[in-house]
């Protein structure tokens, strides 16, 4: 290891560090440490732009803005509205409503925070009527909407295939999305259980805070219906020729949304708003950081410090847990992906059960976003009543951590078995 490949790495960490210490945007970080990278290695500054993500700039900007569009058209509301009219009084489906609609939206591409924020409030008011299946209900959005992120049409999911592509790796990106979607399943599934032995104990349950207005929950209002309808026919067709076609996703989704813009004419600065700023310069820079590290020989150097680990089994349980643990202590599931994919690729991308191990290390990550050092455990915390914020606020990092624990060690395992 030279002097600027051994320099790339610390950079790396102390971005890691200050990143979860002082709350900066690591991409920010990662894209000021390429330039002392530069000037110790000598690497070309145009090459290093050639490393730059635009495919996944383009993807996550244009399905942003096209389901800003099913937003503001009322299209996601009335759906979501629907969905609980279906599901009536039955309050142990309720959370399987949740974990499907946020699941659904995910995996046609909604950036996971997405259907996380329209939901979550949306939840809380519908569970005023049923206080005891509130939590429940509000993990259920959670989990589905984070475990169904790694869809290839989604922005977590593009990025993990992109990250691990670059590095010549081949992945079954619908497996790993359908195994997370499993494993959200089933912890759904087990904490629902848990709440009911709770509730036969009589315990205390965490409920809902009480809306200002009792007649409708905090949410934007639906727009025309005709706005609403194409609005709905669009993802349709976009569905069918990104997935059957196979036309490029990000292109294909700004053509939509362009469309819609010049035939319903919304507010472009509302629209422009949701589109996820904050993770496109996380993921941009992080990546042009990563490809730059390519470039001067850190990434060999790893494979070659990860092939002296002999035992495969200690590699996929280290690296599982290592993701788990940075995901707990760091906001974004997604940058710590970014970080992770390339380091499993090249420790372990010759094998053949990659698809089981990508699984063991992205799917636990789902399971933490509860935690409230990320947005959903905090948006959980606001829509919970305020004497019982600290209690839910305990009960949702319990639970991350315990998640933490138990999934990558079952996944762990079963991608181990396969070796």
């Amino acid at each position: 290891m030279n002097f600027a490949q051994g320099l790339s790495l610390a950079l790396l960490g102390v971005c890691l560090i200050v990143a979860v210490w002082r709350r900066i945007n690591i991409g920010v970080l990662a894209l000021a440490s390429a330039v002392i990278i530069l000037l110790a290695s000598g690497a070309s500054v145009d090459k290093m732009y050639t490393t730059f993500p635009g495919n996944l700039f383009t993807l996550i900007a244009g399905v942003s803005l096209l389901f800003a569009h099913l937003e503001k058209s009322g299209a996601l509301r009335a759906f979501v509205d629907a969905t609980f009219r279906t599901v009536g009084d039955g309050t142990y489906l309720l959370p399987w409503a949740c974990f499907l609609i946020a699941g659904a939206l995910s995996s046609m591409g909604a950036f996971s925070t997405a259907p996380i924020a329209l939901m979550v409030p949306v939840v809380a008011f519908v569970s005023v009527k049923y206080p005891r299946s509130f939590f429940i209900n509000e993990l259920g959005v959670v989990i589905g909407a984070n475990s169904a992120g790694l869809s290839p049409l989604n922005p977590t999911g593009a990025t993990l295939h992109h990250a691990l592509s670059e590095i010549n790796v081949a992945n079954n990106t619908w497996g790993v999305w359908a195994i997370s979607v499993a494993t959200g399943a089933v912890a759904v599934a087990a904490l629902q259980a848990i709440e009911a032995i709770r509730r036969r104990r009589g315990a205390s349950f965490i409920a809902p805070a009480i809306p200002k207005d009792a007649s409708s929950p905090d949410a934007p209002q639906a727009g025309n219906r005709t706005y609403a309808i194409a609005s709905g026919c669009m993802l349709g067709l976009f569905m069918i020729v990104v997935v059957v076609f196979k036309f490029d996703i990000g292109t294909t989704s700004m053509l939509a949304a362009l469309l819609l813009q010049i035939v319903f004419k919304p507010s472009e600065r509302e629209l422009i708003a949701r589109v996820p700023w904050n993770a496109i310069l996380l993921l941009c820079g992080l990546l042009t950081y990563l490809g730059l590290i390519k470039q001067i020989g850190t990434m060999d150097v790893i494979q070659q410090v990860l092939s002296g680990i002999t035992i495969p089994a200690l590699l996929v349980l280290m690296l599982a847990y290592i993701t788990a643990l940075l995901c707990n202590i760091e906001s974004s599931t997604i940058g710590v992906l970014t970080l992770m994919a390339p380091i499993v690729g090249s420790a372990l991308g010759a094998s053949p059960s990659i698809m089981l191990i990508v699984a063991a290390v992205a799917a636990p990550a789902a399971l933490t976003v509860m935690n409230p050092v990320h947005v959903a455990g905090t948006l959980i915390v606001a829509n919970t009543m305020e004497d019982q914020q600290s209690q839910a606020f305990g009960r949702l990092f319990a639970i991350a951590v315990g998640c933490s624990v138990i999934a990558p060690g079952i996944l762990s395992a079963i991608a181990i078995a396969t070796l």
